[in-house]
């Protein structure tokens, strides 16, 4: 074999293999950024169902409060609370 033949096959293969660690290592980070990419979604799903709940027990709370702020009124009424005679 001549040496530009050899040289040839030695940037052949160095080529070759360049191409395949470059092919490897955007295969590797695809898999990751998709890894990811799932784990944003799930928290993004999670904290959902959280603020949904949350939402919910506001709500029964506020419901809750004016009902207890009604029934203070009405005893206060009973009881002449006030100051009025």
């Amino acid at each position: 074999m001549s040496p530009s033949a050899e040289l040839l096959a030695l940037v052949g293969s160095f080529l070759a293999t360049a191409f395949g660690l470059v092919r490897l290592a955007l295969s590797a980070h695809r898999a990751m950024t998709e890894r990811f990419v799932d784990f944003l979604e799930s928290s993004l799903r999670r904290q959902e169902e959280v603020n949904a709940h949350f939402e919910a027990a506001i709500e029964q709370l506020t419901e809750n409060v004016r009902e207890n702020s009604t029934l203070l009124g009405r005893v206060a009424e009973r009881l002449n609370v006030g100051g009025q005679s």
